[in-house]
């Protein structure tokens, strides 16, 4: 790549985000997302960590080049302790009021900022020699991105951080999207650490238009349906719909079969993706 032209905005990059976006709220768009940003920069590993403000954490994911087994060593020691250790979450919460939605990206880091124990851990010991942050900060929750180089790829030069500072507002709020539909997990056994940790408030004003206008889609869905619907589209576990509607979870189960079959998806993400069109339809 040139040293004096940057790739975003380009034919490639562009459908290099559009593939991201396609595959928010599912597995694969980590790798679609560690894909985009190495399409500008080459990173070596990303991580990104839900802070709630009751002080607790939650880590969301990460996709690296290293191991599987020294990431989720690395994500449960900075999740159990090291957390309180990170120099760029001083600031964090110390407003009076908390922003709607606040992205900052965080200053390039030295590396002497960090205290020896937490080098040893997340540098020295891992061969990882740089970091490039941003944090989005909401009023329930914030999101904490960060992305690393190791030592072969060497530090971000002045250029590189340049071009992964234009683009971090746009991955960091892909991610807010995509933790805000991964969230509900369709596994409904599964505790889930972002829905249960993190209060997700939503509105339920949109979900009124699929109850009152009339639609050959949604209302085909018995009432019942239609109720289960809205709250899955609101963030709702099965269990939290069950004590909303005061019925059994395995009846909440047998509504949210029932209507998926009869608008032609298996998946939450699906039915995201056909409100999303419906609203397109009627706004």
């Amino acid at each position: 790549m040139s040293e004096n032209v940057s790739i975003a905005g380009s034919e490639n990059w562009l459908i290099k985000l559009n593939k991201t976006i396609a595959k928010l709220g599912q597995a694969e768009f980590e790798d679609s997302l560690f894909d985009l940003v190495n399409a500008m920069v080459c990173v070596d590993h990303c991580v990104v960590f839900i802070n709630n403000n009751d002080g607790s954490i939650a880590h969301l994911f990460t996709k690296s080049i290293l191991s599987d087994k020294i990431c989720r060593s690395l994500a449960k020691a900075y999740t159990e302790r090291f957390y309180v250790r990170d120099p760029n979450l001083d600031a964090l919460g110390q407003e009076q009021e908390a922003p709607k939605e606040k992205m900052t990206l965080l200053p390039h880091t030295s590396m002497t900022n960090y205290d020896e124990g937490y080098k040893a851990r997340f540098f020295t010991g891992t061969g990882l020699v740089d970091k490039v942050s941003s944090l989005l900060e909401t009023s329930q929750y914030s999101i904490y991105c960060s992305f690393y180089r190791l030592q072969e790829s060497g530090r971000f030069k002045p250029r590189e951080f340049d071009e992964l500072s234009r683009i971090l507002p746009i991955l960091t709020n892909l991610i807010f999207k995509h933790s805000r539909l991964a969230g509900v997990g369709e596994n409904e056994n599964q505790h889930d650490p972002i829905i249960t940790q993190v209060p997700l408030g939503r509105t339920a004003d949109a979900t009124v238009n699929l109850r009152n206008a009339r639609n050959e889609v949604f209302t085909q869905l018995t009432e019942r349906e239609q109720q289960v619907c809205i709250r899955i589209l609101q963030g709702l576990t099965s269990e939290a719909i069950s004590l909303d509607l005061k019925v059994a979870i395995s009846t909440i189960h047998t509504y949210r079969k029932r209507a998926y079959a009869k608008l032609g998806i298996s998946s939450q993400n699906e039915l995201f993706s056909l409100y999303l069109e419906f609203i397109s339809l009627v706004a």
